[in-house]
């Protein structure tokens, strides 16, 4: 099947160009130099096309315009983005939006762009499935249906740019696993990634551990030193917390960040570098700007694209995938969740996110000689906020009869349960009822001794406490753990 290939561009300079540089590929080309030449191929054509560049600037549209009419007739059709300088942040946009990528011109590197054009009409694609394999070398897992999925697509193609971004998300998001992923599919990924936290450095340390120092600087400058900066040359410098940074660093910053100069302190030699910056933070920086706590100007300057991360209790689905992985690559698959298990960990809220998530199944492997986790073994702090309506012996329950639900016996409430029971005998011919009695006291046996071992740790193995909390005898209580076990 013959390609088709869409050029949009007031320019015929450029038309012509991607004309000439077309015809060998065999492709069928369709050329526009305004939106309405492009709403006349949209409607007269019924075969789609494979692929699109499409100006941001047009004298009766623009390329977010077209993008969205494209994709709603052609939904596959890869759009290309062509761009100057001053609308970067608008073909950002649309990639956000759904285009492939973008291209700035004027159209320097002819051999990147015959690489794209060959990759998208060439069934070598970047896949989907590929960036969630690239990711999860670099610790970020997700699922299809996350929110992840797009984000990552989208840090994909902008990693490839090279445009400072500035990632917003909770603590303990990941900021910096993306930061790394980021650097590790760019172009600089040969070259250092230097990270540093602007909010655990002390002021008076932190401009020197930017841009270095020389001998004698200060006290305790006993030898030159390079600072990040230099460090960081042709490579990318994370810049953590980066609203925790104090005024008078945020100016020398700007400066830094706009022109490639600093100089060490002490010196009055001005150095440079080509530094790719990401810049992290768990509060909006507008909202800082507005408070007059962070400078706008040096927003502007970091902030080409924000990508923000989401909390882990908006992709609960990843949770599984997440753990699941954790424990593999940290205990080498020596422990796995029960399912009910990771039905708690799923509904709990999960405030320091996956930083906390991976707390807890530390904490929980430390404290319990277990190779299963199950959901008497996670802390109560974790319980309490996952099953709303649930206390942990309701769980363990309904474990113990899902059990035998499986072989559709029963129901979990107890009138169902007796009710299915007793009617799926037609006859006593029919039935073991031995076996079936053995299965009715496996629950009691479980469901008690589970209980009360669970009221032990709670009253601090206080026994008489715990009878009466249960309403029970000592007697019962020691026949429960001792002559059922």
């Amino acid at each position: 099947m013959t390609q088709r290939v869409l050029v949009v561009d007031d320019e015929v300079e450029v038309t012509s160009f991607f004309n000439f540089l077309l015809e060998s590929r065999s492709c069928e080309i369709a050329l526009a130099n305004s939106g309405k030449e492009v709403d006349g191929y949209l409607s007269e054509s019924s075969d789609p096309f494979q692929l699109a560049f499409v100006d941001m600037k047009l004298p009766d549209s623009n390329g977010l315009e077209i993008l969205k009419k494209i994709k709603a007739k052609f939904p596959g059709c890869e759009v290309i983005i062509m761009t100057g300088f001053s609308t970067i942040q608008s073909a950002i946009s649309a990639i956000q939006n759904g285009a492939k990528d973008y291209l700035e011109k004027p159209f320097d590197n002819l051999d990147n762009l015959e690489q794209i054009i060959d990759s998208i009409l060439s069934p070598l694609t970047q896949a989907a499935d590929e960036i969630s394999a690239q990711a999860a070398e670099f610790g970020i897992f997700y699922s299809s249906s996350s929110p992840m999925h797009n984000l990552m697509s989208v840090a994909y193609k902008l990693a490839k740019k090279n445009i400072n971004i500035v990632i917003e998300g909770e603590t303990g998001t990941g900021k910096e696993l993306m930061s790394r992923f980021i650097h590790g599919v760019s172009l600089r990924s040969q070259n250092p990634f230097v990270g540093v936290n602007c909010g655990a450095i002390s002021d008076s340390l932190l401009e020197s551990e930017l841009f270095g120092h020389e001998k004698g600087a200060f006290t305790g400058a006993i030898k030159s030193r390079k600072g990040f900066f230099e460090l960081a040359h042709n490579g990318t410098l994370f810049l953590d917390e980066v609203g925790e940074a104090p005024h008078s660093i945020q100016v020398k910053l700007l400066r830094a960040i706009e022109t490639g100069e600093f100089m060490r302190v002490g010196s009055e030699h001005v150095l440079y570098s080509n530094i790719r910056f990401i810049a992290a933070t768990n509060r909006s920086l507008l909202d800082e700007v507005e408070k007059n706590h962070f400078r706008s100007d040096l927003l502007y300057r970091l902030e080409g694209i924000k990508l923000h991360l989401p909390s882990l209790r908006e992709r609960p689905q990843d949770i599984p995938l997440i753990s699941q992985q954790y424990l593999a690559k940290k205990y080498g698959g020596s422990y796995e969740l029960d399912p009910d298990a990771l039905s708690v960990l799923q509904q709990y809220r999960w405030p320091g996110n996956i930083r906390q998530l991976v707390n807890v199944l530390n904490q929980t492997i430390a404290i319990h000689d277990t190779k299963v986790i199950r959901p008497e073994h996670l802390p109560t702090t974790v319980l309490g906020g996952g099953h709303k309506s649930l206390k942990l012996p309701e769980i363990v329950l309904q474990k113990e009869i899902r059990e035998l639900d499986k072989e559709g016996w029963i129901d979990h409430e107890i009138g169902d349960f007796i009710h299915k029971v007793v009617n799926q005998i037609q006859s006593v011919d029919d039935i073991n009822f031995k076996l079936l009695m053995n299965k009715l006291q496996k629950i009691e046996t479980e469901v008690g001794r589970k209980i009360i071992k669970k009221g032990l740790l709670e009253t601090n193995g206080n026994r008489k406490l715990l009878s009466v909390k249960l309403d029970i005898t000592n007697r019962v209580l020691r026949y429960h753990l001792n002559e059922k076990q």
